[in-house]
């Protein structure tokens, strides 16, 4: 993927419907870099989609992974489980947050101190390549709340540039039923024993789910961290209080897990699907047998394409994002007609935009489009597939290459709304029923 295509990717993230806003599904902070996509086009000129889709005022609840899959379900995600009440597993940030302002409804409550219940449970994370992540080590209290504490490396590179230790320890809180609106969170305050404390940065990764991060060069902190006691996490309207029972263990278990991964002494568990069996099906169905997947899992949120990629022959990457609608939105049409002004922003050149007519299907409404950007240093298109489901859950479809491309972006696209057209023409599934299909095609309405 070209530099000039991933900074108009960051230049998208500002994506505004009319009145309401798109939720993007749970985000992911950045990671350590690794998988990257086919290049697309030259580093002088490019065209992608948002990785981020948010809106001014209000922001629809971001939706979750469905037990059975009718849609382009997000399928099993990577990353430490918050809790079980915490939502999807998410992946976690490889670098400690920077301290930011305080964000409003951001920070973890509780009605009294949490004590674990039931066992510390840890283990080893893997990126979809089967690669090693991270460990992790989690529990749940009885107030309510749930702690994972996350081992991550540090790549060589950035332990010689900014004298890093070869791991760091990141600290998600799950506050379940919380809501809190995915981004910077609030500034928050760590201590040990009622003796250390740290303040440090928080990043909101899921509505129910805050991330911190303990301060790498502090040796005294994360050298008492094994064996403290009692952990308070403060921010400036709350106070939760966690009684680490059996946390000497734990932390040795998880500093043990670190180190055998790192030696490859650890066996990992299997990978989760870089796409979603049902979405692959549909591939299939649509005849792109040799389209390979791409591990998003690995890349940077400027370079990631959407919540699952993939690649058609040499240079064009197709990618699939899905978010919550509301309906102040609007209908697919004008939804569609605002996405393609949306991505006018991004273009440095000519940008040309096409749509095609609304389809109102038995199970969805569809509608596709492409949008091209002419500038000095060449040409890059995107073929345009929108769908929304009956409650209200919007699916992107796109396939972008540049403009000697053309042709196979086009070929894939329209093979992937030909099975969408024929499944979501299909009846949909009694209530309660298995639910068949269609493949990675529209939900039945919630």
């Amino acid at each position: 993927m070209s530099r000039f295509t991933a900074r108009l990717l960051a230049a998208g993230t500002a994506l505004v419907l009319a009145g309401t806003a798109l939720a993007q599904t749970s985000p992911q902070p950045e990671q350590t870099p690794g998988g990257q996509a086919p290049t697309s086009g030259s580093d002088g000129g490019g065209l992608i989609l948002p990785g981020a889709i948010s809106s001014g005022s209000s922001v629809a609840a971001p939706q979750q992974a469905p037990q059975q899959a009718p849609g382009p379900a997000m399928g099993p995600a990577a990353g430490p489980a918050a809790g079980p009440s915490a939502g999807p597993r998410q992946a976690p940030a490889a670098q400690a947050p920077v301290a930011g302002p305080a964000a409003p409804a951001g920070a973890p409550a509780a009605s009294k101190v949490g004590t674990v219940t039931g066992n510390w449970q840890v283990g080893p994370q893997v990126y979809t390549d089967g690669s090693f992540k991270l460990c992790e080590a989690q529990a749940s209290f009885d107030n309510g709340l749930a702690l994972v504490f996350l081992a991550l490396p540090v790549p060589q590179a950035e332990q010689q540039a900014k004298k890093l230790p070869p791991k760091i320890i990141n600290l998600v809180i799950g506050v379940p039923g919380a809501n809190m609106p995915p981004g910077q969170g609030p500034a928050v305050k760590l201590k040990l024993d009622g003796k250390l404390e740290q303040m440090r940065g928080s990043q909101i990764i899921q509505p129910n789910a805050i991330m911190t991060g303990f301060d790498p060069m502090d040796a005294n902190f994360t050298k008492a961290l094994l064996t403290a006691n009692k952990l308070e996490v403060s921010s400036p309207n709350d106070t939760a209080t966690f009684v680490l029972k059996g946390g000497t263990k734990a932390f040795k278990d998880l500093n043990a897990c670190f180190d055998q991964a790192m030696a490859g002494k650890l066996q990992l568990p299997a990978p989760p699907p870089a796409i979603p069996p049902a979405f692959a099906q549909l591939l299939i169905d649509a005849g792109l047998k040799d389209a390979h997947p791409l591990p998003v899992d690995k890349m940077s949120p400027q370079e990631r394409p959407g919540d699952f990629a993939w690649a058609v022959q040499k240079d064009v990457i197709g990618s699939l994002r899905s978010v919550g609608l509301k309906p102040e939105a609007g209908d697919l049409e004008k939804v569609m007609q605002n996405y393609l002004d949306s991505l006018s922003k991004g273009c440095q050149g000519t940008y040309t935009p096409t749509k095609g007519k609304l389809e109102k299907l038995l199970q969805i409404d569809m509608q596709t489009g492409s949008a091209s950007c002419k500038t000095d240093k060449g040409e890059f298109y995107a073929n345009l597939i929108l769908y929304l489901t009956k409650d209200r859950q919007l699916f992107i479809i796109s396939h972008e290459a540049p403009a000697a491309s053309k042709a196979v972006a086009d070929n894939a696209g329209n093979a992937i709304a030909g099975v969408l057209r024929k499944k979501a023409n299909e009846p949909p599934p009694a209530q309660g029923a298995q639910q068949p299909g269609p493949a990675a095609g529209p939900r039945k309405q919630q």
